[in-house]
C-alpha cells in the first residue's frame, strides 16, 4: 500500500495513508486508556502506594513508620525517586496522581495552595540558619538577626512562600543582605552557600542531609508546614493509607522529624 507522496516539494500523505494515520491514532489513545484502567484495577487490588522520594522531599520517616506498623502487609510500597531541581520537581508534581500517589515535604507554597492537590497535615518543621562550617557563627548554639549582620543570606525568591516572605521581611527591615536562589532550594543551593560562605534558612528535617552546611537555631520558634501532597482524584486506598500513616507519625513525631 502507498501510504506517502514523496515529492520535490516534501513529503504528504495519500488518502489511504490519512485514513491509517487517523485510524492508528485513535487505537493508540483507546490502548493506551485501556492500559491505565486495568493498571488501575490491579492497583487497587493490591493497594499499591507509589511515593516520590528525594533527598530534600525524603518519604524515609513514612517509611520508618510503615515498616514497623502491624498491619503493614496490607499495602505493597513502591518509591519512586526524583530530583529537587526545578525542572524535575515540576515533572514531579505533573505526575502526582499518575505514576506517584503522593509525595511528603514542605508545603508552604503557593504552586501547592493554588493546585489541583490535596494536604494531609503532619507536624510542622523547625526553622534553622544553614551555616558553613567554616563560617564565623558555626559554633553559636542559637543566632539572632543581628548576628548577621555581616553575612549574606540566601532564600528562595520572593512570591513562592509566605513563610518565607515574612522571614525575608524581618532580614530585610534589619538591613541584612539578601541573595534570590533561582528557585526552590535544590542539593546545588547547599554547594553555593558552601563555597561562598552564605547562611540559608534550612529545615529540622534537612539537618542531616549535607555535612559541610551546620543547622544553628534561630532565637525565633519559625515553623514550616509539612505534610503529605496527594491528588484531588486519589483513590480511596491511598486516602486509606495517607490517614493510617499520618496517624501513626504523629504518635512517633518526636523521634522522625528532628526538630
Amino acid at each position: 500500500m502507498k501510504l506517502l507522496n514523496r515529492t520535490t516539494q516534501g513529503v504528504s500523505l495519500t488518502k489511504a495513508g490519512k485514513f491509517f494515520y487517523e485510524s492508528a491514532s485513535n487505537y493508540i489513545s483507546k490502548s493506551e486508556s485501556i492500559l491505565k484502567r486495568t493498571h488501575d484495577i490491579d492497583s487497587q487490588s493490591q493497594k499499591i502506594i507509589r511515593i516520590g522520594t528525594s533527598l530534600l522531599r525524603s518519604a524515609q520517616p513514612l517509611i520508618k513508620v510503615w515498616s514497623g506498623m502491624e498491619n503493614n502487609d496490607d499495602f505493597q510500597v513502591e518509591l519512586v525517586s526524583f530530583e529537587d531541581d526545578p525542572l524535575s520537581m515540576q515533572r514531579m508534581f505533573m505526575n502526582i496522581g499518575t505514576k506517584i500517589d503522593f509525595f511528603v515535604g514542605p508545603m508552604n507554597s503557593e504552586q501547592i495552595k493554588y493546585g489541583p492537590y490535596q494536604t494531609y497535615d503532619l507536624p510542622e518543621t523547625k526553622f534553622y540558619w544553614g551555616v558553613p562550617i567554616n563560617n564565623h557563627l558555626a559554633n553559636k548554639k542559637k543566632l539572632a538577626l543581628t548576628d548577621l549582620k555581616n553575612d549574606k543570606v540566601i532564600m528562595v525568591k520572593r512570591g513562592l512562600s509566605p513563610k518565607l516572605d515574612a522571614l525575608r521581611d524581618r532580614l530585610e527591615k534589619n538591613e541584612i543582605t539578601v541573595i534570590d536562589s533561582e528557585d526552590f532550594y535544590d542539593i546545588n543551593t547547599f554547594n553555593i552557600c558552601s563555597q561562598n560562605n552564605y547562611i540559608m534558612e534550612t529545615l529540622g528535617i534537612w539537618k542531616y542531609v549535607y555535612a559541610p552546611i551546620k543547622s544553628v537555631e534561630m532565637d525565633n520558634d519559625y515553623r514550616m508546614p509539612y505534610g503529605i501532597v496527594y491528588s484531588q482524584q486519589a483513590h480511596a486506598s491511598v486516602r486509606q493509607f495517607i490517614e493510617m500513616i499520618g496517624s501513626e507519625y504523629r504518635k512517633q513525631t518526636n523521634a522522625l522529624t528532628f526538630g
